[in-house]
């Protein structure tokens, strides 16, 4: 029996692994597992989340981890796939052992599956390989996987010269029972690595805590030859300014190495826009076959799920979400991966389980319970309603990615209205209740973080005035003709809107009751009793309502509080010279005052400079600020940041260009005092400026022609040919 079983296991792998490796003819088609979706959107998506099953990817397991159903392509794996290729065709100086390097959520084991599944192809293996390698990391082949899973049993072509396959799914963990740290076995398999011939394949997925810690073990061990190797990965996937090439690796033919945490997934320029892994995500998830027909579902029309799929499917809705997206990566410095990305678009277009507390949640159930409150009592009811309305409004993708509302004003509203006597006016009370309700329900866990630094960078309710925002495609206008016509009326904002669409119905349908308690609030009968009062309400559901506005026409064009900025940043990263020549020679400003170079020499950094009698000042030519070669070639990642060059000779250091300090740049340019930088941008440009120093003092021809101030003495030390002398307040 036991015999039986395990035939009808391996029968049964067998055909999996041969449907789940078939491929188009261009090998890089999507891939769908045997018996497709198993539900219909949106309820299909809550499972989408990264801490529901699609969370993480399990190799060959394919309920797991890959919750679309398809291979998201990208850059990486059409690497991986002509790699494969080579590998199996024995191509020379093909590198044998890969290091994928990356956090959790980056895709490192998808990749490994996807180009074992490629060398099996490439190799024309009939999906032995697959067979075998699956069998071992799913335990069929007798006890626990292990560390490292190398292939024995598979017979390669002789063409390859590859004797055996090893992998390492997760360099941060141990074998069972091995007293040995991740840092130890990998320093050994790198050991053993630089041992072997070139018959032996190596992939492993590494994350950099355990690289920095191998390193410090090396070291420790006094191994050069395996600390120069793993200090060399290091650097490879480091963000510094003189990076070195991961693939191959530089000086290390048979490795390369990727960091994957350094790609960016939602980057759609350079004619790549059909490609991003964002772009195949949603194309998934928003596709009409998997969703009922837009006003069909429970909920109808005023269904947010619904009405986030149909503008999410279309243009120019989808291209600008995704930029939004990009903006986030440029101003925060962080990284979509797939996790994120994945939970995301749950959270988008099926909400969350933890807004829903009794029963099973179903999305558009949940819409239609808003709409339509068990409630007996009419004018509760009627308040209810309206909450409810505010409820599916912040639940449109425009709000979701915002959801920044005025909750502190919750109490003082409800004394406000209880003051004014509208305690029960359905808009006034639905608001109050809304402020009131626990906002972090409304989140999934794993994505407060991102949700919340997407409302301190871009938010479009704060954008400036100025900004220009396209309500059609004819028409174009600025946040301040909002802002203006919201606060004459709300009624006058919602008509302006109204007529160029730029609204759903859900918003139209809020924004009216909106309208009838912006009437109430300037009825005389209502302002006079307490007219400070009424004032201080109807200010706040204007706000509310500008709000709302804001956030929808802006997120639908891709207009948020400093994309101008933003735009301007994305094209230095891609090599623009106008731009950077701008930023540099702000740069030059700050670290330079009135064409000199002045620093304190007995002060060190992050001291604060000492009364103008006890000071020691250095003053020498200026520093020039260069820019550094841009780097772009195939063989790295391209680096998300660009770096500045101050100084000359050997003491020149690098300056990272950050987007803080870019936007500073051009704030100063728009007339803004250096006093009012941003804090990290001042520590930037003294940390730059101390380093500097630090060179310039040690180097003889930087010191040509300097001067050191003594206190508020007249005399001053001049450096002239070589030497120090003395020059007396009288020119002497």
């Amino acid at each position: 029996m036991e015999v039986d079983r395990r035939q009808g296991e391996r029968k049964h792998w067998q055909e999996d692994c041969h449907q789940e490796t078939h491929c188009h003819d261009n090998e890089l088609a999507t891939m769908i597992p045997p018996g497709g979706r198993m539900s219909k959107y949106p309820e299909g998506l809550l499972n989408w989340s990264g801490d529901k099953a699609g969370g993480v990817k399990k190799l060959f397991y394919k309920g797991s981890g890959r919750p679309s159903g398809d291979v998201i392509t990208t850059g990486l794996l059409t690497r991986l796939q002509a790699w494969s290729r080579d590998i199996a065709s024995g191509k020379d100086g093909t590198p044998k052992a890969i290091f994928l390097i990356g956090g959790p959520g980056n895709g490192k084991t998808e990749a490994v599956e996807f180009t074992i599944r490629g060398l099996d192809v490439a190799m024309h293996l009939n999906g032995v390989l697959l067979e075998e390698l699956a069998a071992l990391f799913s335990g069929q082949a007798g006890g626990h996987p292990g560390r490292l899973v190398r292939s024995v049993q598979t017979q390669f072509p002789a063409h390859s010269k590859i004797t055996a396959i090893s992998i390492v799914q997760d360099g941060s963990e141990a074998n069972r029972g091995d007293p040995a740290t991740p840092a130890e076995h990998l320093c050994n398999d790198i050991r053993s690595l630089l041992g072997q011939g070139d018959g032996h394949v190596y992939i492993a997925c590494v994350n950099r805590g355990v690289l920095d810690d191998a390193l410090i073990l090396a070291t420790e061990r006094d191994e050069p030859e395996v600390g120069e190797l793993v200090k060399k990965i290091v650097q490879s996937a480091s963000l510094g300014s003189r990076g070195i090439a991961c693939w191959p690796l530089e000086g290390y033919s048979r490795f390369a190495v990727w960091p994957m945490d350094v790609e960016s997934l939602v980057e759609e320029a350079n004619g790549q826009a059909a490609n991003s892994a964002a772009r195949q995500i949603l194309g998934v998830a928003t596709n009409a076959g998997d969703w009922p027909e837009f006003g069909e579902c429970t909920a109808g029309e005023y269904c947010p799920f619904c009405t986030n799929r149909k503008l999410l499917a279309g243009e120019p809705h989808r291209s600008s979400f995704i930029r939004v997206l990009r903006w986030f990566e440029l101003s925060s410095g962080k990284r979509w991966n797939f996790r994120d990305l994945f939970s995301l678009t749950a959270y988008l277009l099926a909400g969350t389980t933890e807004s829903e507390s009794k029963g099973v949640y179903q999305p558009c159930e949940w819409a239609k319970a808003q709409l339509q409150p068990r409630e007996s009592n009419a004018a509760k009811r009627e308040i209810k309603r309206v909450r409810g309305l505010f409820k599916l409004v912040a639940a449109q993708y425009q709000h979701v990615l915002f959801g920044a509302w005025p909750v502190e004003r919750a109490a003082g509203l409800r004394n406000d209205i209880k003051e004014l006597k509208l305690d029960e006016q359905p808009a006034l009370a639905g608001l109050q209740q809304f402020l009131s309700l626990d906002k972090r329900k409304e989140a999934t866990s794993t994505l407060r973080t991102q949700l919340a630094g997407m409302r301190v960078y871009l938010d479009p309710a704060v954008a400036s005035p100025a900004m220009e925002v396209a309500v059609s495609s004819n028409t174009t206008i600025k946040f301040e003709d909002l802002d203006r016509r919201f606060s004459l009326s709300i009624k006058e904002g919602r008509t302006f809107l109204q007529k160029y669409q730029s609204l759903s119905a859900l918003e139209i349908d809020l924004l009216k009751s909106f309208e009838e308690a912006d009437a109430m609030l300037s009825d005389e009968a209502i302002r006079r009793p307490k007219p400070a009062i009424a004032e201080r309400v109807q200010a706040l559901i204007r706000l509310v309502a500008c709000r709302i506005a804001r956030r929808s026409v802006g997120v639908r064009s891709g207009i948020t509080k400093d994309s101008d900025v933003l735009v301007d940043f994305d094209q230095v990263l891609n090599g623009d010279s106008s731009a950077l020549q701008e930023a540099r020679q702000q740069v030059e400003n700050l670290l330079n005052k009135e064409r000199q170079f002045q620093v304190s020499l007995n002060t060190t950094f992050g001291e604060p400079l000492p009364p103008p009698e006890r000071r020691v000042m250095l003053t020498t030519d200026i520093q020039k600020v260069r820019q550094m070669p841009f780097q772009q070639g195939d063989n790295k990642p391209r680096l998300p940041v660009r770096f500045l060059s101050v100084g000359s000779g050997t003491s020149a250091q690098p300056v990272a260009l950050t987007y803080e300090l870019f936007k500073a740049t051009k704030s100063l340019r728009k007339g803004m005092v250096p006093a009012s930088l941003p804090r990290s941008v001042v520590a930037l440009i003294d940390t730059t400026r101390a380093k500097l120093a630090g060179t310039v003092v040690r180097d003889e021809d930087a010191l040509e022609g300097s001067e050191i101030q003594l206190g508020m003495r007249d005399d001053v030390i001049v450096r002239n040919f070589g030497t120090f002398i003395v020059r007396r307040g009288n020119g002497q």
